[in-house]
């Protein structure tokens, strides 16, 4: 029996790996590098800062289902490699833009070039990697996102803090660039499953889309997730922007702290995740939904006592348990995505919740800006780490009762079968 050869030996795996690698990393010079723009240069309102988390799900709620049915009929290389090199060209753009008024409309058409991106990337790991590698294989895509999210916003805060925040922005231009070369070299195995043919060849655009549909309706641990995703991620939006807003209050002459807490988040997700490397399957999902809200909340209401200690290591440490708990939700979402929905319908369910989650990206961050004009900022984050803290608490306590036994992948079959006779 020949032995199966390491992962790490794939050359097209590596080669996606790096792409991502440098895609992530550029993406997140950015976000630090666009925070710190619009508040410290611009000075700009919360409530404007809100719309650049809303700039991202617009995009995602217009055109996210479709994306992952695109995702799933389309060549997902070409997808990764055109939003690349467009994604390039306008990030480039924003180097040059004078107002915070222009750069939102141009982050608005970037975002909606990217949206296609995710499920083309999870879609792509089963065309460049064997079978038995497909959970291993995410499971290092999901540190190294973590990892990026470390390094990106510390390298990228430094360098928005010490030079300019629109230096952090040209270099995640030069970051898509490369990566879309490297993406050009990787060569796809034509070994789509037989299932997969059957939906991206024998049926309609229409009832693909309705196929992705029936399957998070009827499967149980997908509907509870979502509501109880619904809750808890309207209350973390509510604060994920507005994070920088209050930093400059209460760290006015220091804004790449901005940049150390978003690294200290990622480092405490990167943890997580190695931690659970191992992972064949999740069977308590409220061990994972619950404790991730109670330990953000814990972070976010801390943040709301932070004037009175003025500690910017107690920031760290507190954005640290804030990534512990980001680090479970993030891992459960990955393996609920990639086992609980059928092999070839991995893109259409990812693009199907993506779009309903990215709607609260947008009535969370209004939601934030809204409180935070009217009650300030360390009251606002006071009442939603209250809020946080609670939900999560429910999720342990109640998880038996709102996830259930999810009902057999089979019926999926039976389900499609039966729409495609009708």
């Amino acid at each position: 029996m020949n032995k199966h050869a390491s992962i790490w030996h794939n050359r097209n795996f590596m080669k996606f790996f790096t792409a991502n690698a440098l895609a992530n990393l550029g993406n997140w010079f950015d976000y630090v590098g666009m925070l710190i723009l619009f508040r410290y240069s611009w000075n700009a309102d919360p409530l404007l800062i809100a719309f650049i988390s809303i700039s991202y799900a617009i995009p995602s709620i217009l055109f996210g289902q479709f994306a992952g049915v695109l995702a799933d009929r389309m060549d997902k290389r070409k997808i990764l490699i055109y939003s690349d090199w467009f994604r390039a060209l306008l990030t480039l753009c924003l180097v040059f833009v004078p107002s915070p008024f222009i750069a939102l409309p141009i982050l608005l058409l970037r975002n909606t070039a990217g949206v296609i991106s995710l499920p083309a990337q999870q879609g792509l790991i089963r065309n460049i990697v064997e079978d038995e590698d497909i959970m291993k294989a995410i499971t290092i895509n999901g540190s190294l996102f973590q990892l990026m999210k470390v390094v990106g916003p510390l390298i990228g805060g430094s360098i928005a803090g010490i030079f300019s925040p629109k230096l952090s922005i040209l270099m995640n231009a030069l970051s898509f660039t490369i990566s879309g070369i490297i993406l050009s070299r990787v060569q796809i195995k034509g070994r789509d499953n037989d299932e997969a043919s059957e939906v991206t060849e024998q049926t309609s655009f229409f009832l693909s889309w309705k196929m992705g549909w029936t399957i998070v309706i009827n499967n149980q641990t997908l509907r509870a997730s979502i509501l109880f995703g619904i809750f808890s991620t309207l209350t973390i939006q509510m604060i994920d922007t507005q994070i920088v807003t209050l930093f400059s209050t209460v760290f006015p002459n220091t804004p790449e702290i901005t940049g150390w807490a978003i690294a200290a988040i990622g480092l405490g997700s990167l943890l997580v995740v190695m931690l659970l490397h191992g992972l064949s399957r999740i069977r308590k999902y409220g061990w994972f939904f619950g404790t991730g809200s109670l330990l953000i909340g814990i972070m976010t209401g801390g943040y709301g006592y932070l004037q009175e200690y003025n500690m910017i290591f107690l920031a760290v440490i507190l954005a640290l348990i804030g990534g512990i708990g980001n680090g479970m939700i993030v891992t459960a979402i990955n393996f609920l995505i990639q086992i609980e929905p059928p092999k070839d319908a991995v893109g259409r369910v990812a693009g199907i919740l993506d779009s309903i989650l990215s709607i609260l990206f947008i009535a969370g961050p209004l939601l934030g800006g809204l409180m935070i004009h009217h009650f300030g900022v360390l009251n606002t984050f006071q009442a939603i780490g209250i809020g946080l803290f609670c939900i999560g608490l429910s999720g342990i306590l109640l998880q038996n009762l709102i996830w259930e036994q999810s009902e057999p992948k089979s019926e999926y079959r039976k389900i499609v079968n039966r729409d495609e006779n009708a």
